[in-house]
C-alpha cells in the first residue's frame, strides 16, 4: 500500500495554514489581554478601492458572530507591516447590506464584503498605549455623574446603541453596551 501521508509537496516551504499559525503566534499576548481563548485569526491583504484602504473577508468568514482579527500580509502571507500591528472588525450582523462587495471570484464566483480599514480597530496601539499609561482607552471617560451633549453622537455610537453591538469608537460607550449585554444574559 503506497501512503501519502510522508509526501511533501511543498518543496519544504511551510503551508498556507503553517504560516498562519506562525502570525498568529505573535499576537498570543493580545489575545490573552481581550480574553479570547480561540480567535477568528484571518491575516488579509490591503489594498486600495475605489481610493479607500480595504481589507475583504468572505460572508463564510463571519459566521459564527465573532469578531475577527487581522494582520495585513502579501499573497504569500508575508507581513507587510513592519510593526506587525493586530487588528479587529468588531462583527456588525449588518455586514451585507452596509458593507460594498467585491468581484465575484473567477474561479468559485465568491464575493467578499470590504472593510475600510478606518473601521478596524489597532489592538496592538491600544495594549501599548495602556502599558504605558498614556491612555486608558481611545478617549477619556466621562464622568459617570454627568451627561454628555447628544451633539457629540456619531452615526456610529447612534448604530452602536441601536443594535445593542460595541461598534463605537468611544471605548466608554462600548463598555457601557457590553455590560448592559452581560446583564442582560445573566
Amino acid at each position: 500500500m503506497i501512503s501519502t501521508k510522508d509526501l511533501d509537496n511543498t518543496g519544504g516551504k511551510p503551508s498556507k495554514r503553517e504560516k498562519i499559525l506562525e502570525l498568529k503566534k505573535k499576537h498570543t499576548e493580545i489575545f490573552k489581554k481581550e480574553k479570547v481563548d480561540y480567535p477568528k485569526f484571518i491575516p488579509r491583504m490591503a489594498y486600495k478601492h475605489d481610493g479607500e484602504l480595504i481589507v475583504g473577508f468572505y460572508p463564510s468568514e463571519a459566521k459564527g458572530g465573532t469578531d475577527i482579527y487581522t494582520e495585513f500580509v502579501s499573497r504569500d502571507y508575508e507581513p507587510e507591516d513592519p510593526e506587525r500591528r493586530l487588528w479587529k472588525w468588531i462583527y456588525n450582523s449588518n455586514y451585507a447590506d452596509e458593507y460594498k462587495c467585491s468581484e465575484p471570484h473567477p474561479t468559485t464566483g465568491d464575493k467578499r464584503f470590504l472593510v475600510p480599514i478606518e473601521e478596524l480597530i489597532n489592538v496592538t496601539e491600544l495594549y501599548e498605549k495602556q502599558i504605558q499609561n498614556k491612555i486608558e482607552d481611545f478617549e477619556d471617560v466621562p464622568d459617570q455623574n454627568s451627561d454628555l451633549p447628544i451633539d457629540g453622537l456619531t452615526i456610529r455610537d447612534f448604530a452602536s446603541i441601536i443594535w445593542s453591538e460595541p461598534v463605537s469608537h468611544k471605548a466608554w460607550l462600548n463598555k457601557l453596551i457590553e455590560s448592559i449585554k452581560k446583564q442582560k444574559n445573566k
